[in-house]
């Protein structure tokens, strides 16, 4: 469903390593299907997960994602880049 490039795991491992054990990350879709749509990504902690979040597990975290959310972000990549202007997490999904 969503694919989350090495770069961008470590970034996340990284990040999560500051947070409280147990906390993950959430990527989302604020206004779906509207010309407003945004994606993001932030935190997740433990008791943020409901029930019907569709859980993406990966080597050294799981990435949830609601189920609103969930049909606007098939074939969605994460990546994180680093050039000369600094670094930057980027998240494509298809339009």
């Amino acid at each position: 469903m969503i694919t989350i490039s090495e770069t961008a795991q470590q970034h996340f491992v990284k990040l999560l390593g500051q947070q409280a054990e147990g906390t993950n990350i959430r990527v989302f879709v604020i206004n779906p299907g509207t010309a407003s749509a945004e994606c993001g990504v932030s935190y997740c902690p433990a008791d943020a997960i409901e029930p019907e979040d569709l859980e993406l597990k990966f080597e050294h975290f799981s990435a949830y994602i609601d189920a609103d959310s969930k049909p606007f972000l098939e074939e969605a990549e994460i990546d994180f880049t680093t050039d000369q202007m600094g670094s930057q997490l980027t998240l494509k999904a298809p339009n």
